[in-house]
């Protein structure tokens, strides 16, 4: 797929600027960040300003292991009723979808030309760290989301499957593989000689 005309033509004569949005899909609707100072509009989204801090580490493994990357934020938690990443430990996050966008426009404009990738992931862990105390006693939080790619793209080459459901979906709805996973480490097994 080639992109669109207009964004060719930035990337060929250099001349672009970048805006990275971050789009958590949980419970309750989608929810946006980006590292602006104000709030961004969207794809009928309005993207949350000055609470993402940066992109964070990018790992690949081989093995059975998947790449993941990291979103760091800051300033945990915060008043603002809305705000989906003071509040995540209320959500069922655990392998919501996560959209990486980076849209390309034009230098000291306003002007978006286009998307110029778009990345979809899955949360992995969430993890906090405290930071030091302040005048006033208070503590800043730092969050780190963890992402790894989701479902198949992520597992289809090292073949590791975190649940029936998801076997059953990746290869045959009526694959019994992974029916006793949860279970069969708790039969007991015998070992050497069994005299009966």
């Amino acid at each position: 797929m080639s992109p669109d005309p207009a964004v060719e033509a930035a990337l060929e004569s250099g001349q672009i600027v970048t805006l990275d949005l971050i789009r958590f899909e949980l419970p309750g609707g989608p929810f946006g960040y980006h590292m602006g100072g104000r709030p961004y509009p969207h794809n009928g989204l309005v993207y949350k300003p000055n609470r993402w801090l940066s992109m964070g580490e990018m790992r690949g493994d081989l093995g059975v292991a998947v790449s993941t990357r990291e979103l760091v934020f800051s300033n945990v938690p915060v008043d603002d009723p809305d705000d989906a990443i003071a509040k995540i430990e209320e959500f069922s996050y655990l392998n919501a979808p996560v959209i990486i966008t980076h849209l390309l426009g034009e230098p000291d404009s306003n002007n978006v030309l286009g998307i110029l990738a778009s990345h979809l992931y899955e949360i992995n862990q969430v993890l906090f760290e405290d930071g030091a105390a302040g005048a006033n006693g208070e503590r800043t939080l730092t969050m780190t989301v963890e992402l790894e790619p989701p479902g198949r793209s992520a597992r289809g080459a090292t073949h590791v499957r975190r649940a029936q459901a998801e076997q059953q979906f990746d290869n045959d709805p009526t694959d019994t593989g992974l029916e006793y996973v949860n279970v069969a480490s708790q039969w007991p097994r015998e070992w050497g000689q069994v005299y009966r």
